[in-house]
């Protein structure tokens, strides 16, 4: 196979590979791909892409389409999987090919021999995936046009109960066990797990943190099934959504978005979603964005009789012709050299906690906290501010952000104690007073009690700034702090410190009690009102700058080593706004007008003239 990964990119023979692609069902046969064949419609379709100026395809192999009896594999279907491979090839297209499809489009298209049996937990049924892999690879292990093998799409949904109960560690078995039978045939070939939103938001074992025997880490981005309190496919969470996921996952591997897509909604408001999440994905180092998906279907075969809405979330049409959508697609796809950022390491971390995303497995737990990591990604972006998410080493980072975190292990209290110790600045917000309290040493104060929140806990005021809080929306106590060895910055109207600086060793330790994050979890709120401000004057603290001067925070900024911008506008309404930033040791001014969910690269002029 000519693919790899390296430094957290994609390469195809040697050169760097964005992939930009399309998840793929022919129109008439749907899902029926394998059974209504038709190799003259799946070719004219694969030309149709690759003029498209897109260079993937994503498609399904169902299982019981090619095993229709166990451990009886059908040649006649993988002659047909080798012709769509090779079709593909013939127009220069890479293959995403995703095997064991029993789930799709909300539908299980099991198996009839499998009669509830476990995938991940009966010897028998692994023993024949295992066979099934190794006879899908062994059919393609002459074509070098094959980017991937997908484990199997969203395959928690095929019983949802018993993935939940699985392990960690019975999850990378899984992975391990089937990526090393596809290695055995095809040397070297990439192998990843396609998941839903639960692999970050939720506390499924399938998750881009559980992925250590993967290649890629595969990634959805659909907002209608995210949590977040995301309000609208047009709201500004909507579209940082997927960015926000592939910034999560490249704390642990190579993010490739295999699936991304908006439904229940007009074809404007499809392209305008497109616009941005996939531009922001790029930029935010995604190895590329395949999208759900290629045409309307015209097939009224299962799933499409039980979910008739799947049918029409296509780039074009039921005649073939282009929605707004793929007008959109073809301008980033056109773009995609300028949208590869490379990135200066920045000097701020939002660190993930080792137990941030785990599901609470007794009454002494909190719960998964990611959805206040998302609530730190969105307010950093809208303060303009640079950052990594991290999880492991801190070395290098002047500041690192914990937020609402709910659980620390004595590993996250040392790490926390290491930045410190070498003169950095971290920022903790608690979300559990048990297991989210970093301790007296570093805080500078202890917990005296908690109690429920009252009028007076109901916001803390920083000088000036008066942030109220919103604790119903949390479900976390109400504690109360006594300072010993730290500064006071914050209090509660009731006088009772709020927010905290002590001075450790050579660095700094900024703490509140307030769950910050987790408490704009509610719709409408983030936007409402300059919660960005407290992360700007936490930076501050820490003598960090944003990356450019921009009023409006609904832009997001990500800047290049070589001094350019890529502007994105996430507002549902225009932008018109100044934006000034340093390049080249000259100072750069420009006035943009973005429409909603626009985007822009900014090249830096010589000599820093405005215009």
């Amino acid at each position: 196979m000519s693919f790899e990964v390296r430094d957290g990119r994609l390469f195809r023979a040697g050169q760097p590979f964005l992939a930009l692609g399309v998840d793929y069902h022919p129109s008439a046969a749907g899902c029926r791909i394998w059974i209504d064949w038709d190799l003259g419609a799946i070719a004219k379709d694969f030309t149709r892409i690759a003029e498209s100026g897109l260079n993937t395809v994503r498609f399904f192999v169902f299982w019981r389409d090619f095993e229709p009896e166990p451990g009886c594999v059908e040649p006649d279907m993988l002659d047909r999987l080798q012709a769509v491979v090779a079709a593909a090839a013939a127009t220069g297209l890479a293959c995403v090919v995703s095997l064991f499809t029993i789930w799709m489009n909300g539908q299980r298209l099991d198996l009839p021999w499998r009669q509830g049996r476990s995938l991940w937990r009966d010897s028998e049924m692994l023993d024949l995936e295992a066979g099934f892999a190794r006879a899908v690879a062994r059919a393609l292990r002459h074509c070098d046009n094959v980017l991937a093998f997908d484990l199997g799409d969203e395959i928690g949904c095929v019983d949802p109960v018993e993935a939940a109960s699985l392990t960690a560690a019975e999850v990378t078995a899984w992975h391990a066990r089937l990526a090393a039978v596809l290695r055995e045939e095809v040397p070297n070939v990439l192998v990843l797990q396609a998941n839903d939103v639960s692999g970050v938001l939720g506390p499924s074992p399938f998750g881009a943190d559980n992925s250590t025997a993967l290649d890629l880490i595969g990634i959805h981005g659909f907002p209608v099934w995210s949590a977040g309190s995301i309000e609208s496919t047009l709201s500004f969470k909507a579209t940082n959504l997927t960015p926000f996921l592939v910034r999560f996952a490249a704390a642990y591997g190579v993010p490739l978005v295999d699936e991304l897509g908006s439904y229940g909604v007009d074809d404007l408001t499809a392209a305008a979603y497109l616009r941005a999440s996939a531009v922001s994905a790029i930029a935010n180092g995604a190895s590329g964005v395949v999208v759900w998906c290629w045409q309307d279907i015209a097939s009224d075969a299962e799933p499409y009789q039980d979910r008739p809405a799947e049918r029409f979330v296509g780039l074009h049409r039921l005649d073939g012709t282009a929605k707004p959508v793929m007008r959109d697609y073809r301008r980033i796809a056109g773009a995609a050299t300028e949208l590869v950022l490379r990135r200066r390491r920045p000097s701020i971390a939002v660190y993930l906690p080792e137990r941030v995303r785990a599901a609470g497995a007794s009454y002494l737990d909190n719960g998964v906290g990611t959805v206040a990591t998302f609530f730190s990604y969105l307010l950093l972006k809208r303060a303009h501010l640079e950052f990594d998410i991290v999880a492991g080493d801190l070395a290098g980072y002047d500041l690192v952000v914990c937020p609402s975190v709910g659980h620390l292990t004595l590993t996250d209290v040392r790490r926390l104690h290491g930045v410190v110790d070498s003169g950095g600045t971290v920022y903790c917000s608690l979300g559990d007073h048990l297991h989210g309290f970093p301790g007296e040493a570093l805080v500078g104060a202890e917990i005296t009690d908690y109690a429920m929140p009252t009028e007076q806990t109901s916001a803390f005021r920083w000088d000036a700034d008066e942030w109220a809080i919103d604790w119903a929306v949390t479900q976390t106590r109400t504690t109360t702090l006594r300072a010993t060895t730290a500064k006071v910055l914050g209090r509660y109207l009731d006088g009772s410190p709020a927010l905290l600086h002590h001075q450790v060793g050579n660095g700094q330790f900024l703490f509140t009690n307030a769950p910050f994050e987790r408490q704009l979890d509610r719709p409408g709120r983030l936007t409402v009102g300059p919660w960005e401000r407290f992360y700007r004057r936490i930076a501050e603290i820490a003598a960090i700058a944003p990356v450019a001067d921009c009023a409006d925070p609904d832009v997001e900024l990500l800047s290049g080593d070589d001094g350019c911008l890529i502007v994105i506008n996430h507002g549902a309404a225009q932008s018109s706004t100044r934006i000034r930033w340093r390049a080249d040791e000259t100072e750069q001014t420009i006035r943009l007008e973005l429409a909603a969910k626009d985007w822009k690269v900014v090249q830096p002029r010589k000599g820093g003239d405005r215009r």
